[in-house]
């Protein structure tokens, strides 16, 4: 259940240059995300419910602590189908995958920054998160610093109540 990827080309960029040394292409700062930027509205959490870009995983934030938690609480599985055991061979349903910690942004907005874990194999990466005006949750992941990454758009799961972290009519999209 791929839950974010870091590209391949990047990781390349990362082990030839050396994050010292290199910058990022040009090209980012010809071709602005529309997603990013300072569209955090005051006041506006991310905790709830967020369905994953691949829609494999519904995965819950809350607060823990003056933190917040991002935990798997569905998955899209096929009838019968076991759910998935993460990297030490316990349950994914439930597993804790995201701790980050609110930044204020000097402008009145909000992120959060912290860690995510992937749970097949045990790896930590780095990440943020925030609120686009769509009402989305962008999350991005990254190595070492920020450009060494990839973005996601989580959006909001409005579906039915999940039962043993399954997700009724939902498979995987190719």
């Amino acid at each position: 259940m791929p839950l974010f990827r870091v590209p391949a080309f990047k990781l390349l960029f990362i082990l030839i240059c050396g994050a010292a040394v290199c910058q990022p292409p040009p090209a980012q700062a010809a071709s602005p995300n529309p997603l990013s930027g300072s569209w955090m509205m005051p006041g506006a959490s991310p905790t709830g419910r967020w369905v994953t870009p691949q829609h494999d995983a519904v995965i819950e934030i809350i607060p823990c602590g003056a933190n917040l938690c991002g935990q798997i609480v569905g998955m899209a599985l096929a009838p019968g189908a076991p759910v998935p055991q993460d990297w030490q061979g316990d349950s994914q349903c439930n597993l804790t995958i995201l701790e980050v910690a609110p930044d204020d942004n000097g402008d009145g907005t909000t992120s959060w920054s912290g860690s995510i874990l992937d749970p097949r194999d045990g790896s930590v990466y780095h990440a943020s998160i925030r609120l686009d005006a769509a009402h989305n949750l962008n999350l991005h992941a990254y190595i070492g610093l920020p450009i060494f990454g990839e973005t996601q758009s989580w959006t909001p799961y409005h579906g039915t109540k999940l039962r043993s972290c399954r997700l009724p009519g939902m498979l995987p999209q190719d």
